[in-house]
C-alpha cells in the first residue's frame, strides 16, 4: 500500500509538471491530456489513504478472544469453581483488552510515523516542483533570447538576399521554364570569348572535364555571367603570368566547379571579403567591385554555395556546387 501511494505521488508531480508545460507553450491537447491524468491519479491516490485509515479501525479489536461462559454454569453444584473460572475469565478478558489497546497504541504511534514520513516526501516533491518550474523558466527564457537572435539572422540574410538579387542580368528566364544546359559548353565557350584579353594579360586558361556533357538546369545567360566574371577577375589581378584551370565534376545530383590560379593571391583576411558587394582589396586595378558578388549572386539563385581559399603568392582558388536538376 505504501508503495503504491508513492507510485501514484510520482504520477501526481509528473503529470503536474506536463499540466504547467501545456499550459506555458499553448498546447492543449498536452494540457488537457496531462490534467486529465493529473485529476485520476490524485483520485486514486486519495481513495489509498481512506482505504489504509479502515483497515486500522477494522483492526482494533481483532486480538480479543471469545469468552466461553457455558462452562462456568455448567453445573450448580460446581460453583465456586465456575466463580472462580468467571472471575479468571475476566481476568483474561481485561488483560486481552489492555493488549488490544497497547496494539491500538502502537498502531497510532506506526501511522504517526508513517504521516511524518510521508509529510516529508510531500515536502520534498513540492520543493523539486519549484525547481522544476525555475528552470522552465530559465529554459523559455533562453528559447526567446534563441528566436529574437534566430529573427535578426533571417531579416540579416533576406536583406543580403534582396542586395544580391538585385544585381542579377534583367531578363532571366523563370524557373519553371528552364530547360538543361550542357555546363561544359557553356565554360568553353566564355574561356574562348576572353581568349584574346588572356594573352595580353599572359594567362592560359584551360577547361578540364571527365565528361564531354554535364547537363544542369539552369539559365545560359547567367552561367555564362558566372564564368565570365571569375575568368575576367583572374586576368585582372593575375599580375604575371601564369595559368587558370576551371574543373568540372559531379557526384550524384551536384556539380562541382573549381576555377583555380597560379596568380599572387591575396591574404585569408581579404578573402573573406571578395564576394561583398563593392569590395576592393589592396591588389585593386579598375571595376567597381561588382563581378566577384555578381557570381556569387547567380550561384546562390540556383540554390548553391561557393566560397574562395587563397594565400599570398599560392594563387586564389574558387569552389562553387550547384545542384544539376
Amino acid at each position: 500500500m505504501k508503495k503504491a501511494k508513492i507510485i501514484f505521488l510520482n504520477l501526481l508531480i509528473i503529470f503536474y509538471v506536463l499540466t504547467i508545460g501545456g499550459w506555458w507553450y499553448e498546447n492543449e491537447i498536452l494540457f488537457f491530456v496531462s490534467f486529465g491524468c493529473f485529476s485520476l491519479s490524485l483520485l486514486v491516490f486519495i481513495i489509498l489513504a481512506m482505504k489504509k485509515a479502515s483497515k486500522t479501525d477494522d483492526k482494533e479489536y481483532e486480538d480479543i478472544p471469545n469468552i466461553n461462559y457455558d462452562e462456568a454454569y455448567a453445573t450448580d453444584t460446581q460453583e465456586e469453581a465456575a466463580y472462580a473460572d468467571v472471575s479468571q475469565s475476566e481476568a483474561a478478558v481485561t488483560d486481552a483488552y489492555g493488549e488490544a489497546v497497547l496494539t491500538d497504541a502502537a498502531q497510532d504511534t506506526a501511522s504517526d510515523t508513517y504521516d511524518e514520513s510521508s509529510a516529508s516526501d510531500v515536502g520534498s516533491y513540492m520543493s523539486r516542483i519549484d525547481e522544476l518550474e525555475f528552470e522552465l523558466q530559465d529554459t523559455k527564457d533562453m528559447l526567446e533570447n534563441y528566436k529574437s537572435e534566430l529573427e535578426a539572422y533571417k531579416e540579416r540574410e533576406n536583406s543580403q538576399k534582396n542586395n544580391f538579387m538585385s544585381i542579377l542580368p534583367e531578363g532571366i528566364t523563370p524557373r519553371e521554364a528552364l530547360s538543361t544546359v550542357n555546363i561544359v559548353d557553356v565554360a568553353r565557350s566564355v574561356v574562348e570569348e576572353l581568349h584574346t584579353a588572356a594573352l595580353r594579360a599572359g594567362l592560359r586558361v584551360q577547361v578540364s572535364s571527365g565528361e564531354e556533357q554535364i547537363l544542369v538546369r539552369a539559365d545560359e545567360d547567367l552561367l555564362r555571367v558566372l564564368f565570365r566574371n571569375i575568368v575576367d577577375n583572374s586576368i585582372k589581378y593575375m599580375n604575371r603570368q601564369g595559368i587558370l584551370v576551371i574543373t568540372l565534376s559531379t557526384i550524384g545530383d551536384d556539380l562541382f566547379v573549381v576555377l583555380k590560379d597560379n596568380g599572387e593571391g591575396l591574404s585569408s583576411e581579404e578573402t573573406n571579403h571578395i564576394f561583398e558587394l563593392n569590395y576592393q582589396g589592396s591588389n585593386r586595378i579598375s571595376g567597381n567591385g561588382l563581378g566577384l558578388a555578381q557570381a556569387k549572386a547567380v550561384v546562390e539563385y540556383y540554390g548553391g554555395n561557393i566560397y574562395a581559399k587563397s594565400t599570398m603568392g599560392g594563387g586564389m582558388g574558387i569552389y562553387i556546387q550547384l545542384p544539376t536538376t
